[in-house]
């Protein structure tokens, strides 16, 4: 995997995460309090889901101290390959990040966090859900009101920071 170049490493991180492991967790209930660490067990909120999924992905990180924090907090953490979007407009907003091409972020809102994934083609808005069913799941970002209606998005660009990368594979 080393040797690999860093557009197949992030290609390989990118999926494993969004394709792999995730949707283990699709339909785990959201709670505002849950801290499940096992896919359909208990209930997860949104930033215990982001760092667990981090964690089992093999990223060292300090899985309840990032989930506590705000999500700006945690992004500024984990990359310093971020950029915010609070005075664009949504369909902006889903433009630019469709420009990402392939590719795996974490997103910080006015009350919630996920990850935005992008296939190439289509956004897809990866979450534990505080709204609809009120559970895991995997939006049409473009389609998604909570994304839609917060007024602060911050996107950390994980799979496209050499270094996280890097830190990912040394598993420390």
């Amino acid at each position: 995997m080393k040797q690999l170049p860093f557009a197949q490493q992030s290609a390989l991180w990118t999926d494993y995460v969004a394709l792999q492991l995730a949707p283990a967790w699709y339909g785990t209930p959201w709670d505002f309090n849950g801290t499940s660490e096992i896919p359909q067990e208990g209930s997860i909120a949104c930033g215990y889901f982001v760092t667990t999924i981090l964690r089992d992905a093999g990223y060292p990180i300090q899985r309840v101290k990032l989930a506590q924090c705000a999500s700006e907090q945690m992004i500024r953490q984990l990359t310093t390959q971020r950029a915010y979007f609070n005075q664009v407009s949504f369909e902006a907003f889903i433009q630019a990040m469709l420009l990402k091409g392939k590719s795996l972020s974490i997103i910080g809102l006015d009350n919630h966090t996920g990850f935005l994934y992008g296939d190439g083609k289509k956004l897809w808005f990866i979450h534990s859900s505080f709204v609809g069913t009120g559970r895991v799941c995997s939006e049409d970002a473009s389609q998604s009101g909570i994304l839609k209606g917060s007024a602060y998005k911050v996107v950390g660009f994980i799979s496209q920071d050499a270094q996280f990368i890097k830190r990912w594979m040394a598993g420390n």
